[in-house]
């Protein structure tokens, strides 16, 4: 089984969500049933609020321009019904007022569910990045750490870690953590990840990287902060687990040998290597 740039990040999404395209055929079939459910139960037996639940689900899924549409669809439905069903002794200004109030609510609905959905969104990049360097935070690198780890015992798949630590630097310049992020990251391959774990520690996941590729990245990314921000051997301190799923593991096991070995690891000193089978 080989892997596709991005599957090392793969989230399996909860049952109770719905993609696009699903949400799209729900919504082709929804509409139209309630629609159909409304005019044979009649006015006695009203599913008026029964059209919000494809308006929400509209917005929540595929966004507001959608949910504005679809709140529009299930308004002319409720005004089909409404008008079909008039008795004829109501006045039209009644059920006018009453379709009016309908697409009102309707759009609102889809406004309130697209503006909470990106709001949630926005909580999620926000847990998943670290908003001062820009590199994956520590709560997302131990769920990547431990999904790789999984995915090398069950695939045989070769895996390192590696831990980085900046030492602390006299006029250093500002935003010294920003630029070394965004100089490890423009380094590393397509499918690692790049977090910070620590105040001046990152840790990189490598996938599919058997000795001896690791130590080229480490040297690589040596090579980019002494070009970048002229951090020198003597300021960096760096640490290399690599597992080869053999033996049973886990995320955190890797990451305990990984800040075990750092601290052997003196800034200057040759590459700490330890092997995990």
């Amino acid at each position: 089984m080989s892997l596709k740039p991005g599957d090392h990040d793969f989230v399996v999404a909860s049952p109770w969500s719905l993609g696009e395209r699903a949400g799209l055929v729900v919504l082709v079939f929804l509409v139209p049933a309630i629609l159909v459910l409304d005019f044979v139960a009649g006015r006695e037996i009203s599913l008026h609020f029964f059209y919000v639940v494809p308006v929400a689900l509209a917005a929540w899924v595929l966004g507001q321009g959608t949910g504005i549409a679809i709140a529009a669809a299930a308004g002319a439905s409720w005004a089909f019904v409404a008008i079909a069903s008039r008795h004829h002794d109501q006045p039209m200004l009644t059920v006018a007022w009453d379709i009016a109030a309908t697409f009102a609510l309707f759009a609102f609905v889809a406004f309130v569910v697209a503006r909470h959905r990106r709001f949630v969104d926005g909580l999620h990049a926000l847990a998943r990045v670290d908003a001062q360097t820009g590199a994956l935070a520590r709560r997302e690198f131990d769920r990547v750490l431990e999904a790789e780890a999984r995915r090398a015992r069950r695939y045989k798949r070769p895996l390192a870690l590696v831990l980085l630590e900046l030492g602390p630097r006299r006029n250093e310049p500002r935003r010294f953590l920003e630029a070394a992020s965004r100089t490890l990251r423009e380094r590393v391959r397509e499918g690692d990840s790049v977090a910070l774990v620590a105040p001046r520690r990152f840790g990189i996941v490598l996938i599919e990287c058997r000795a001896p590729e690791p130590a080229l990245v480490v040297e690589r990314l040596r090579e980019g902060l002494k070009a970048n921000l002229q951090a020198g051997d003597a300021d960096l301190a760096v640490s290399v687990v690599l597992y080869g799923g053999g033996a049973p593991t886990s995320g955190a096991e890797l990451l305990a040998a990984a800040i075990r070995e750092l601290g052997f690891a003196k800034p200057g000193a040759p590459l700490a290597q330890v092997r995990l089978d």
